[in-house]
């Protein structure tokens, strides 16, 4: 062991963003991979890699003694958080830097919900010298699980179905800011026991993020605005006939869910200034065109 840093989710998608991050700023670490074959393109790169499972403590036990800090990219919302805890305060590991959601504050019933809040309350309950991180809705690259979906509709249809006004405001966070923010915080005692909103430089709504995304595609969609409510039906009705649909009702209903969180305290805190998705996305097209 040549470092007391210890990083999660290396392989994910915004993993790999503090991956390049933690290298550009020289600083050394260790990856705890769970599928050795992942392990492979880490390695190639000079990263040591160790192999467990951060749902077993006794896997995490065997491998955590002797580091001093965490960054956990890898998903709360699977019910491992409190297993990582516990294990990082029977390690001697002290500080840690955990990344959550905002989408914890849905109104929703979502499946994750709980289990995410749990979550978090493990981490804030614990001795540990915590940070957690709450990305609103990540995009940057091919990637990404949400907006690469957008753009590559918008690619290939003149029409842009929108289900509900479009008028819900979003304010989504380039993966570049959600990294820098990880690796800022890491050594900053003023964010220890800290929880901060990591949201975009830009607040929009669904309708805007739609044309700013069209212009830097060059394409001049009609967005077709179809009833929230008969949508939901239209999907609950494919449902019931075992017919796979494109969305799911939460989807739907998520859309036309107000998402805007203030970061403030992380400027003050950590001089945190995301990207506007303006110029976000205008990098994201570069990629995909």
């Amino acid at each position: 062991m040549s470092t007391d840093l210890i990083l999660t989710g290396a392989t994910g998608f915004t993993g790999k963003f503090v991956v390049k991050e933690l290298l550009t700023r020289g600083i050394k670490f260790d990856c705890l991979v769970r599928n050795p074959s992942k392990a492979e393109v880490l390695n190639a790169h000079g990263i040591n890699t160790v192999t467990t499972d951060l749902n077993d403590v006794d896997s995490l036990l065997r491998v955590l003694p002797g580091y001093k800090k965490l960054i956990n990219v890898a998903s709360i919302g699977f019910g491992a958080a409190p297993i990582i805890v516990k294990a990082c305060e029977e390690s001697g590991i002290s500080r840690a830097v955990f990344v959550s959601t905002t989408a914890i504050f849905t109104s929703l019933a979502a499946q994750t919900k709980s289990v995410r809040q749990a979550a978090e309350q493990s981490i804030m309950s614990s001795n540990l010298d915590y940070t957690i991180l709450r990305p609103t809705m990540i995009y940057g690259t091919p990637d990404d699980r949400n907006m690469i979906k957008l753009l590559r509709l918008i690619q290939k249809s003149p029409i842009i179905p929108v289900l509900g006004t479009g008028e819900a405001l979003q304010q989504p966070v380039h993966v570049q800011d959600v990294a820098w923010a990880i690796c800022e915080v890491l050594d900053q005692a003023n964010t220890y026991r800290q929880e901060y909103n990591i949201s975009g430089g830009q607040i929009l709504t669904f309708n805007e993020v739609i044309q700013i995304a069209s212009k830097h595609l060059g394409k001049k969609p009609h967005l077709l605005h179809l009833s929230k409510n008969l949508s939901i039906q239209a999907v609950k009705v494919l449902n019931s006939l075992k017919i796979k649909s494109p969305i799911t009702v939460e989807q739907i209903l998520r859309l036309n869910e107000p998402k805007v969180f203030d970061h403030s305290s992380a400027k003050n805190d950590f001089n945190y200034e995301p990207k506007t998705f303006e110029h976000g996305i205008g990098e994201a097209v570069k990629l995909i065109i």
